[in-house]
């Protein structure tokens, strides 16, 4: 049990970090597209954040499932429901901030960077097809 949990929980703190340092390197390197408060409304930064936190959630539920002792998808897609009770509280809390796009783009695509790291551990971890013995 505490195996999965410390799966997870590395997978999420890899998240994290990746996310928060790229949003700070992007309001240091391109600060007239921010705001005062760290926001934007730049359609392309709000794109790249989108595809940034994708890849992000994708390397860190393949994190969780690389390390889980057993049912890689599981642990995925458990970093996934808690990456989506965290962007339900993150949109409650900035929903007048960013464009309603954004918010729902974000939610609806969580779970689907959650999927895509377990399928990644899961055919890594796949027997290829040419490997296999035949049965008759």
């Amino acid at each position: 049990m505490y195996r999965s949990f410390f799966a997870v929980f590395t997978g999420f703190i890899l998240i994290a970090l990746m996310s928060i340092g790229t949003d700070v390197a992007l309001q240091k390197a391109l600060p007239s597209l921010f705001n005062a408060d760290g926001s934007t409304s730049s359609v392309t930064i709000l794109v790249l954040t989108v595809a940034y936190v994708g890849l992000y959630a994708t390397l860190g539920s393949y994190l969780a499932a690389r390390m889980a002792p057993a049912h890689p998808m599981r642990h995925a897609m458990a970093l996934g429901g808690l990456g989506l009770a965290f962007n339900i509280a993150g949109t409650v809390a900035t929903w007048t901030t960013y464009p309603a796009w954004y918010h729902v783009v974000s939610l609806l695509l969580v779970m689907v960077w959650a999927w895509l790291g377990g399928r990644a551990r899961e055919a890594e971890t796949a027997t290829p097809s040419s490997s296999r013995p035949l049965t008759v």
